[in-house]
């Protein structure tokens, strides 16, 4: 990606361009959102824009990659033989549900879904950048559950994609197409203890 180095007013002028792709892409989705319109929306030129992303899926990109590391905490949990590990599955699927359900996410979903229905390669690095960011924070929590006996040992990406549909349900897809509400802190609580007690039926070490 190329971008332009250096000065703190460049950076600061970057931040900006970013801040309101960002917005626009979110708000328009890809194809309604111009660089004519970013750069209006970031108080520069349009020969500032270019000078920082090469073009409009460059900027798209990167702006997706910063809409989600600001909402995904990638960090690892760090589980150990004193772990209380059903408070760290809780912690995690907090995480997961607070993440899938903040609004800007949903944006992000309805934005891919219009790049897939057209086939366009920018549906996969947008799919690398959000839902694989957050698969590797399962994945991680998972081998170290399975190393510790927490869980039965399987196919991680089984345990990922079990705990996920356990935690989303047609739910999510009724959210997705605006006929439900967001889950409420309450109704989160109760998902996330109803998924645990049913992912740990299959997987409640012997």
């Amino acid at each position: 990606m190329q971008t332009t180095a250096g000065r703190p007013k460049d950076l600061e002028k970057r931040k900006h361009i970013l801040e309101a792709a960002k917005k626009l892409f979110l708000k328009l989705g890809y194809h309604g959102s111009s660089m004519n319109q970013i750069a209006k929306e970031a108080g520069v030129t349009k020969l500032t824009v270019y000078n920082h992303f090469q073009d409009k899926e460059t900027l798209f990109c990167c702006a997706i990659e910063a809409t989600c590391e600001a909402s995904i905490d990638a960090r690892p949990l760090r589980l150990n033989v004193q772990s209380d590990f059903y408070a760290h599955f809780f912690q995690a699927c907090e995480l997961a549900l607070t993440v899938i359900s903040l609004p800007e996410a949903i944006k992000l979903e309805h934005l891919l879904l219009e790049l897939a229905a057209e086939k366009n390669p920018l549906a996969l690095q947008f799919y690398n950048s959000s839902h694989q960011r957050m698969c590797a924070v399962w994945q991680d929590f998972f081998q170290q559950a399975g190393t510790l006996k927490f869980i039965q040992a399987d196919d991680i990406e089984k345990q990922i994609n079990l705990i996920l549909s356990l935690l989303l349900g047609v739910r999510h897809h009724e959210v997705l197409l605006g006929i439900r509400q967001i889950p409420t802190e309450d109704e989160k609580q109760q998902i996330i203890a109803e998924s645990i007690d049913l992912f740990m039926l299959k997987y409640k070490p012997n």
